[in-house]
């Protein structure tokens, strides 16, 4: 989680990891699906109550890689990695 919070403006990232940490670090999960060697492709997902952080590596045999941070108050909803797939590897 702080490594995505690094790549974000300072006051945007004390406020995500201030809610993440009273609520409890216990809140998040991490789930993982695909290869677990260099260069095969995965995918995986950190979540908690209120942000998805999905990283995607699944095309080109392992060697495209996608990250989005979703804060599920603030985007109303929409699926930021499926509207990239959609426009720009369709």
């Amino acid at each position: 989680m702080r490594r995505y919070l690094d790549r974000a403006p300072a006051a945007y990232a004390q406020e995500c990891w201030s809610e993440a940490v009273a609520r409890g670090l216990s809140s998040l999960s991490f789930a993982w699906a695909g290869g677990l060697a260099p260069g095969e492709r995965h995918y995986y997902c950190v979540r908690a109550p209120d942000f998805l952080i999905e990283y995607d590596n699944t095309q080109d045999d392992g060697n495209h890689a996608h990250s989005v941070w979703r804060h599920i108050r603030h985007d109303w909803g929409t699926d930021l990695l499926r509207g990239h797939y959609t426009d720009q590897h369709a």
